[in-house]
């Protein structure tokens, strides 16, 4: 049974790699951490905007009609 805390990290760690690429392991979030903030009670979107924007992240935009040279 999955608890609303791994639930909270799962989404977080989607929603991270979907716009850069890395998740809370990468970033290295201790357990402490991840414990504090989802008792922030902060949805996920919302605590990777304010994360992003805390450590000034920039977002992974993947290339659209790129050609490859090799």
């Amino acid at each position: 049974m999955v608890c609303e805390r791994d639930a909270w990290v799962a989404e977080v760690d989607r929603v991270m790699k979907r716009d850069w690429c890395i998740d809370t392991a990468d970033v290295g979030l201790s357990e402490e951490e991840v414990e504090r903030y989802w008792r922030d009670d902060n949805p996920p979107d919302l605590f990777v905007a304010w994360f992003a924007e805390k450590y000034d992240l920039v977002r992974f935009e993947p290339l659209r009609g790129a050609v490859r040279t090799t």
